[in-house]
């Protein structure tokens, strides 16, 4: 949904009311290559647009094949009041534009940057995509890649900052590196590529997966500190269904949340087990998170 919002101001000049014109968009040109990172857990696409103190870096992050990548931007021109969380984001020229949550923060270099909350689909609406009923299966089931290719910009709209508009060109050349790389992740986690592209079923859980962890598994001397925690986990699904072993992708410090996520995890999980396309059990992944709150 597109939510749009207008300030009008007035200035008294020579007796009139004149309206202040809004600052044309800022377009900034890709000032390097897309460069792709290979790491154990997941795979950056990654480019700077523009120079100086107006340049951006935009880095697309997945976790697994599929089309859902995690955002995060840097750079001054997106520098934002911390009381500010919301941006609208338009992959153009024909996607509808889209309003996330995003966190602001601070590199050690001293540029603003702004992490963009949960995951998204860089080409806007396939049909067929989100038709898929089976959430695990949507997650890594492909889109149209003309969807890729018709992408001419990024744009990106906050509230009283001037509008930044990334001059991306298609990105169906920087879509196959990055599937390139989430192909390699299954191979790194000895998942059988190929038959994980086709799926009749993902690697369902057997119950509630809220269940697997309760208050009990906080880590006590994190509870009397008042640490929270948000921990990324991966489990590898045997054929059978078991967890065979609990990897953090991502998580918040300190390291007492990673080891209480995978003990008390590894102890409860349990998954009908993911088919190929001939209704075989494979081996296959599950990802999920838990937060630790008070």
């Amino acid at each position: 949904m597109l939510h749009r919002s207008a300030c009008l101001a007035l200035i008294a000049l020579a007796g009139a009311a004149m309206p202040v014109q809004a600052k044309e968009p800022l377009r900034l040109a890709p000032s390097s290559q897309w460069h792709v990172n290979y790491a154990p857990d997941s795979c950056r696409l990654a480019r700077a647009f523009g120079t100086g103190k107006e340049e951006v870096v935009l880095a697309l992050d997945r976790f697994q094949p599929g089309p859902t990548v995690h955002m995060t931007l840097t750079g001054e021109p997106l520098k934002v009041r911390s009381d500010v969380r919301r941006i609208l984001l338009r992959f153009g020229p024909n996607d509808p534009a889209f309003e996330k949550r995003f966190t602001p923060g601070t590199l050690a270099d001293g540029k603003a940057a702004l992490v963009v909350g949960g995951g998204m689909v860089v080409t806007g609406y396939d049909p067929a995509w989100a038709a898929q009923k089976d959430e695990g299966l949507r997650k890594v089931q492909e889109v149209d890649p003309a969807l890729y290719a018709a992408i001419r910009f990024l744009e990106l709209r906050i509230a009283g900052k001037q509008t930044v508009v990334l001059e991306t060109g298609s990105m169906a050349a920087a879509e196959k590196q990055l599937a390139a790389c989430t192909d390699d992740l299954l191979r790194g986690w000895a998942i059988d590529v190929a038959a994980h592209k086709s799926l009749t079923r993902s690697a369902n859980p057997i119950g509630n997966p809220a269940s697997w962890m309760s208050s009990k598994d906080y880590p006590p001397d994190m509870w009397h500190a008042g640490y929270q925690g948000l921990v990324h986990f991966r489990l590898i699904v045997d054929a059978e269904g078991k967890p065979k072993s609990c990897h953090i992708q991502q998580s918040t410090r300190p390291k007492d949340f990673e080891d209480a996520v995978c003990n008390g995890i590894m102890k409860r999980a349990s998954f009908e087990p993911a088919l190929d396309a001939a209704g075989k059990p494979v081996a296959s992944y599950y990802l999920n998170s838990v937060r630790f709150s008070m």
